[in-house]
């Protein structure tokens, strides 16, 4: 029983359409595509238990043909691409990379004030402004706050998770915003950057992280624009796209609910075939109160595994299907 978020309706669907179609190259078709979301350490550890329960029921994402992500989901994804093995998955997804946990006996920071990236991104739901100019005023933002981490300490944490300079293949692509113009940038293996510097640059949480420069240029987490990016998978045949943050009581959370709706759409009206894996009641419980507790860690990965098995016949009826019917792209 695959699960589905409300239909937009057709006026927004269709302006969106024109914002976003330049993501696809026209008439191009990529054949299946995995995409995974983003939402902060908690869901890097869901997506990893939930890649890993369906390779326990043998389904195994690494061979779909595009692997897309966006923040956590770039992390997760550039291992998939890498080939680990879900135990490797599932373990490195427990792995703290920034450096030594704060002192317990040390009163922890007030976390950043995230309200303007909310207002922003409540901004471009509400059909109020452009996703190129909430990119603009969001990187303007990103680039005069005061980070939790300098740049350079926040990029060693991605050399430290991704040590080798080359790109795990042609099918994994990570999703950043440029924080001086707002556009759109999906890094590939043809871009000619190391894995690190991209995936840290897709996640660069404005108000968190400073942007990572690359190539002169200042590149900020993907959820800038959306939590899931999943029109960027427009032109393929089917998309599994991974939703962490559907159900997660936070407030970027929430917003993320409304624009997924909207790709999803967007997917559908080109073609595109599209299964939805969102946390079930057991694994928004696992996430805590807000999603964002690291503590949870663990739990949210337990409970992305044993999610990831219950939903392996779904997902494998998914792809079989549409493997019977040699592909058949169009719209559900």
């Amino acid at each position: 029983m695959r699960i589905e978020l409300a239909s937009m309706a057709g006026m927004t669907l269709a302006s969106l359409v024109m914002i976003y179609a330049p993501v696809a190259i026209a008439g191009e078709t990529y054949g299946n595509a995995l995409v995974l979301g983003g939402g902060g350490p908690v869901a890097e550890a869901w997506e990893s238990g939930i890649i890993a329960g369906l390779a326990d029921r043998g389904v195994y994402l690494s061979r779909m043909d595009r692997i897309i992500g966006t923040s956590a989901g770039a992390i997760v994804g550039a291992r998939l691409a890498m080939g680990m093995t879900p135990e490797q998955l599932t373990h490195q997804a427990l792995i703290r990379f920034e450096g030594a946990p704060p002192v317990p006996t040390q009163k922890p920071p007030p976390p950043p004030d995230l309200s303007f990236l909310v207002s922003q991104l409540e901004e471009l739901n509400a059909g109020k402004t452009t996703e190129q100019s909430v990119g603009v005023e969001v990187g303007r933002w990103a680039l005069s706050a005061h980070p939790v981490a300098t740049e350079s300490e926040f990029v060693a944490s991605f050399w430290r998770r991704f040590p080798k300079k080359q790109w795990p293949s042609g099918a994994y692509e990570c999703v950043s915003v440029n924080a001086a113009d707002g556009s759109l940038k999906v890094w590939n293996e043809s871009s000619g950057v190391p894995l690190a510097l991209a995936d840290a640059s897709s996640c660069a949480l404005p108000g968190f992280f400073a942007p990572v420069e690359i190539d002169g240029q200042p590149y900020m987490d993907g959820g800038a624009r959306s939590a899931t990016n999943a029109d960027v998978a427009r032109g393929s045949k089917t998309a599994i796209v991974v939703v962490p943050t559907a159900g997660i009581n936070h407030p970027l959370a929430a917003l993320s609910v409304p624009r997924l709706d909207l790709e999803v759409g967007i997917l559908r009206k080109s073609g595109c075939k599209v299964a939805l894996i969102l946390p079930d009641s057991a694994s928004v419980r696992a996430f805590g109160q807000s999603g964002a507790e690291e503590t949870r860690n663990a739990a949210a990965l337990d409970a992305g595994r044993i999610e990831g098995r219950a939903k392996a016949k779904e997902i494998a009826t998914f792809l079989s299907t549409l493997e019977a019917s040699g592909g058949n792209s169009s719209p559900q």
